[in-house]
């Protein structure tokens, strides 16, 4: 009687060893997304500015947010390969040192894995936002 009931015990903490070690599997992988997904948004964001003000004089145009890509792949980056970016562009006022100029606010999402239930092994995809607010500093 007291073999089966150490062997019940035994049974039941492999039990739950196995599902600490099957969550701590999960939660890094969530973990290594999370950051893939930060920094597909920061190169995001990064492209962006840089579409907005390049090293080059460009002409002014009337609406510079046209000069943002929407969306990025990662598909040559093995680092962000399942990563996607997408890039929001605004105009919005600035004043500085009583002179009016236009700024822009860029708001980035990038997401990491697939969220496809359909597929044959679905998976949860992990997405991190940021935004930021420049202006060429210049005189308007």
């Amino acid at each position: 009687m007291i073999a089966l009931f150490v062997i019940v015990v035994m049974a039941l903490l492999a039990a739950a060893m196995g599902r600490f070690l099957t969550d701590s599997s999960e939660k890094n992988t969530v973990e290594v997304r999370s950051v893939r997904a930060l920094l597909a948004a920061q190169s995001g964001l990064e492209v962006a500015l840089y579409q907005l003000f390049p090293n080059r004089p460009v002409a002014p145009s009337s609406n510079r947010c046209n000069l943002v890509l929407t969306t990025l792949q990662f598909n040559g980056n093995s680092g962000l390969v399942g990563c996607q970016v997408a890039v929001s562009c605004q105009e919005v006022p600035v004043t500085y040192n009583n002179q009016s100029s236009t700024g822009y606010r860029l708001e980035s999402v990038g997401t990491c894995g697939s969220s496809d239930l359909n597929s044959a092994n679905p998976d949860f995809a992990v997405s991190r936002t940021l935004m930021v607010e420049a202006y060429d500093g210049g005189t308007p």
